[in-house]
């Protein structure tokens, strides 16, 4: 039996209405349609913006100081051949800054004794990694060596100061002179005076507190820094600062861990630029140390701990699925979920889920510790962001909580839990930024407190340095690296 044009047009229309339900359903499955879901664009409009390092408000010349301490425990690093590790390394600093693009940086160098010399040609350098001579000092005054960073120099004239530049009464004085973009302080990392220094508010001997001031100091004024702590040979004496007797000290060149460390605390009010010397310092650093990984560790007070956007998966397990389902991943970066939970969850509880993070970090922060001890530096968080408020209309919005983080085969898991609390109110939809932040409430990093004692009597104490921690202990905390958000992911959640 033929059908009429007019059955023929109903029957079509009939299965345009099904196609078209088809579609839509399958457009809700694939993630491009959610069911009363805020738009991205909306539930985005004010993100919180992610830090970027400001540029420098300070200005400086474009020179490199080195301040190289020159006590007499110095000396036991340095050979006549300048073959050892420090004399390498000390060699490096006049080569680190050529790896800039368009670099036109002078390297000077300042000895640290009692005082703090007078600006050096950098050939002084190459000096100083070859000849014990040079470390004579029987003082070592560092924190005059890093309250000297914030302050400039000027080249003294070889003929006599002309009549012009003197100052008459009435008028200003002259503007100080800025100080370098980059200073390193280069030393085995322990303070001694004997008679302490009134004006840096330092008592007399190892005074370790002294130094964490002055370096707390250049941070809250705003300046980037960062602690390299490398392992070296060591062939001389080693200076006990509790007994005052010279112990004689060899490491074996087999044996990494009976390497003696120094160091290399490096301070700039240019953070950008200051990045990109500790970069390319160490990489010029690492094939010194090849036999050995962790010789070289860092502090960083002011540096990324991620290069890049964190990765993130969000993964519904088995037992959940009857009642959550995720749509497809919509973009980024940050990348950005949408889950949909049943409300019947406020009767049959929060269900689990899964959420893999993979982090890009930082050679920063990969020489400040593992990735397992990296990992559990991160605190997790959960910031609603959308709705902004939640208006006149009373709605229910599905929680997410973060049960627990670890390390599962190299792999960054969180544990969490969703569901709609008990109510009333008509369900909705929130919009949560999962965030991942460097919680460095701890202090220091481990390899300080392994690379620190508080006893220097016994040759079996010269691996390690006296009163490091001392030294060190809150900087992290205070420094503008605390609470730096190094994952970031946004889930939108409804019914």
């Amino acid at each position: 039996m033929s059908k009429t044009p007019e059955q023929v047009k109903i029957k079509r229309a009939a299965l345009m209405l099904v196609l078209t339900s088809v579609s839509v359903c399958l457009l809700f499955i694939l993630g491009g349609c959610d069911r009363g879901a805020p738009d991205w664009s909306e539930a985005l409009r004010d993100p919180k913006p992610t830090a970027t390092p400001s540029p420098p408000s300070l200005k400086t010349t474009d020179d490199l100081i080195v301040y190289l301490d020159e006590s007499g425990s110095m000396a036991g690093y340095v050979t006549r051949d300048g073959q050892t590790i420090f004399g390498k390394a000390l060699r490096e600093l006049r080569f680190a800054t050529g790896m800039f693009a368009g670099s036109d940086v002078r390297v000077l160098v300042r000895h640290v004794g009692s005082t703090v010399g007078p600006p050096l040609p950098d050939m002084d350098l190459t000096t100083a990694s070859q000849d014990p001579s040079v470390y004579r000092a029987g003082e070592t005054n560092l924190s005059g060596a890093i309250s000297a960073f914030k302050t400039g120099y000027v080249d003294k004239p070889s003929l006599p100061k002309p009549v012009a530049t003197v100052q008459t009464a009435g008028t200003d004085p002259p503007d100080p002179p800025p100080p370098a973009r980059f200073q390193v302080l280069v030393t085995d990392g322990v303070q001694s005076t004997k008679k302490g220094d009134a004006v840096q508010d330092c008592t007399a001997g190892s005074d370790q507190f002294c130094v964490r001031q002055k370096i707390a100091e250049l941070l809250k004024a705003g300046w980037a820094g960062c602690v390299l702590g490398v392992r070296g040979d060591f062939h001389g004496k080693v200076y006990s600062e509790v007994s005052g007797a010279a112990i004689p000290y060899e490491t074996k060149s087999n044996n990494p861990a009976s390497f003696r460390p120094f160091y290399f605390y490096i301070f700039s009010p240019d953070p950008a630029a200051l990045d990109q010397l500790v970069r390319s310092l160490k990489e010029r650093m690492r094939p010194l140390l090849s036999n050995c990984a962790d010789c070289i560790r860092e502090l960083n007070l002011s540096f990324p701990y991620a290069d890049g956007a964190a990765e993130f998966e969000v993964l519904i397990p088995k037992e959940s699925r009857a009642a959550v389902q995720k749509a497809r991943n919509q973009g980024g970066p940050p990348p950005r979920f949408t889950i949909h939970v049943d409300v019947n969850t406020e009767r049959s509880g929060p269900k689990p889920l899964v959420i893999q993070v993979k982090v890009p970090w930082s050679n920063h922060a990969l020489d400040a510790g593992s990735e397992q001890e990296m990992v559990q530096l991160l605190s997790w968080s959960l910031r609603p962001i959308y709705p902004a408020s939640e208006g006149r209309t009373r709605l229910r919005f599905p929680e997410v909580k973060i049960t627990s983080s670890r390390l599962e085969g190299g792999q960054l898991v969180l544990d969490a839990t969703t569901s709609f609390p008990p109510g009333t109110e008509q369900p909705g939809w929130r919009v949560y930024s999962l965030e991942g932040r460097v919680n460095l409430n701890q202090g220091t990093p481990e390899w300080i407190r392994g690379w620190s004692t508080d006893l220097d009597t016994k040759p079996e104490a010269a691996n390690r340095t006296f009163n490091l921690e001392t030294a060190l202990l809150g900087l992290w905390n205070n420094s503008s690296a605390k609470d730096q958000v190094v994952a970031q992911a946004y889930l939108r959640i409804g019914p």
